[in-house]
């Protein structure tokens, strides 16, 4: 039976819904349950929001005949790409430049660079809200166990109308599903359609 509620536009969850953790982090197991003050919060993003793009690749085999009899698949990856709003935040521009490429001084004032050297590896979550007009919202989680920011060739645009943005792409690599091990480039959770948010 066909049920409108299950039909949802992808919201950020309010207070925050893009965050990165060091690698080796604990990995969340639900919807709901508060993440570790090791996960920092990366801020706005621009009204795109996030997407998620998946490649794959493959050949057709060949029999005799000619005639197709199968499919081996030759690539698989996942990448997400999003614009961060917050350009003077330093969890942002640790994130963009790498933590010991930026310092905070005691009157708040900051000194960054670009040393152009390979970031570290992550985790990576994005938290949205999956919600069709009701008043009680599922929570969706997605989590990249294992992710590094891997493009920065975008373009910082400077000029009298658009927002300053830093142009990511974050790619995906495999880990382990912590409930029984299996490899997965991701993980979802989403709550139930009473549960409210224990962040």
């Amino acid at each position: 039976m066909n049920d409108k509620d299950n039909v949802t536009i992808g919201r950020p969850k309010e207070g925050g819904a893009i965050f990165f953790a060091p690698a080796g982090t604990s990995l969340p197991t639900n919807a709901t349950t508060s993440l570790s003050a090791s996960y920092v919060c990366l801020g706005y993003v621009t009204e795109d929001g996030v997407t998620e793009s998946v490649t794959e690749e493959g050949d057709d085999i060949q029999a005799w005949g000619p005639e197709d009899v199968m499919h081996s698949q030759t690539s698989y990856g996942k990448t997400l790409t999003l614009n961060l709003l917050e350009t003077s935040k330093p969890a942002v521009l640790q994130f963009v430049y790498g933590k010991e490429n930026v310092t905070v001084n005691a009157d708040g004032s900051l000194k960054w660079r670009d040393t152009g050297k390979i970031l570290p590896r992550g985790v990576f979550v994005v938290e949205t809200l999956h919600n069709n007009g009701g008043d009680t919202p599922r929570y969706h989680r997605k989590i990249y166990g294992d992710s590094q920011f891997v493009d920065r060739s975008g373009d910082h645009t400077y000029n009298n109308s658009d927002p300053l943005s830093f142009p990511v792409v974050v790619k995906a690599y495999k880990f382990a599903d912590p409930a029984d091990g299996v490899q997965t480039y991701s993980l979802d959770y989403m709550s139930a359609v009473s549960s409210e948010s224990e962040s």
